[in-house]
């Protein structure tokens, strides 16, 4: 540009060309979506963000072999909005951050393929354990709940869950995850979302309000936490019974639009 050029520009003009520009090595089909998430952290942003990096989660769960890929896409988001507050644009791309934050996801995979003979003990356990739910089931004429069935055991809901994580490994010989009836999907139906994958995500999007995680974990009996009333869980948390219900009604609209989140 020449000189009788820049008489025209001001100071700031004159500076915007000459400063060298911040240095990012975010790349241009993120950018928008991070922007938006940086300026305000919200539901709607967040979601975008994890549509926008859904191609580089994708590419990582196809990477680790064949476990459930429902439950490691699930993680693997989690894992993503867990590390995006650490991210800084300066020092690396966004796929090459996440490279290293779904490093975990290999350990979920080996987790869940990791078939291991069964101590006699156990197997024992998983059997009476078969025949409990039977029992159940036919005296209250319909299959009984986890919790149900734990206390007929005098067991805890996780060594419920162990057994009949066992079961399925010595009846099938993997780990795959059952759907919520406990029926292994046909490759070609499209498979729920379990229960328990679920409760990951919501609760990991509640992150940042203890409070919610609280109401929802009793509105769930999560964690073994007895579900509470409006006016209990008021009390217990020291907030109106309105403010109960505002947090309650964001809980169901992060619920109840968890699957499409998700896929």
């Amino acid at each position: 540009m020449s000189a009788f050029q820049n008489v025209f520009l001001g100071d700031d003009s004159l500076r915007s060309l000459t400063e060298p520009k911040p240095k990012t090595f975010l790349e241009p089909q993120h950018q928008p979506a991070y922007d938006a998430w940086k300026k305000k952290q919200s539901d709607d942003t967040r979601d975008a963000l994890l549509k926008s990096l859904s191609p580089v989660i994708d590419y990582h769960v196809r990477s680790v072999g064949n476990a459930d890929k429902n439950y490691l896409t699930i993680q693997g988001k989690i894992l993503a909005m867990r590390a995006m507050d650490k991210y800084d644009p300066a020092q690396a791309s966004l796929a090459t951050y996440m490279a290293g934050q779904l490093a975990p996801l290999r350990r979920f995979a080996r987790q869940q393929m990791n078939v291991m003979s069964i101590p006699e003990r156990l197997m024992m356990a998983t059997q009476q354990m078969e025949g409990a739910e039977v029992e159940l089931e036919d005296q209250l004429g319909r299959a009984p709940t986890t919790e149900e069935l734990a206390d007929h055991m005098k067991m805890s809901i996780k060594q419920i869950t162990r057994m009949r994580q066992l079961s399925h490994a010595r009846n099938t010989g993997s780990y795959d995850t059952p759907d919520e009836e406990g029926g292994m999907s046909s490759p070609t139906v499209r498979r729920k979302i379990p229960q328990k994958y679920l409760h990951d995500f919501v609760l990991s999007a509640l992150e940042s309000d203890p409070i919610s995680q609280f109401i929802y974990e009793a509105d769930n009996g999560l964690n073994g936490r007895q579900p509470l009333s409006n006016k209990e869980l008021s009390s217990k948390l020291r907030i109106s019974m309105s403010a109960v219900s505002q947090r309650r009604n964001r809980i169901i609209e992060i619920y109840n639009n968890t699957q499409e989140r998700l896929f």
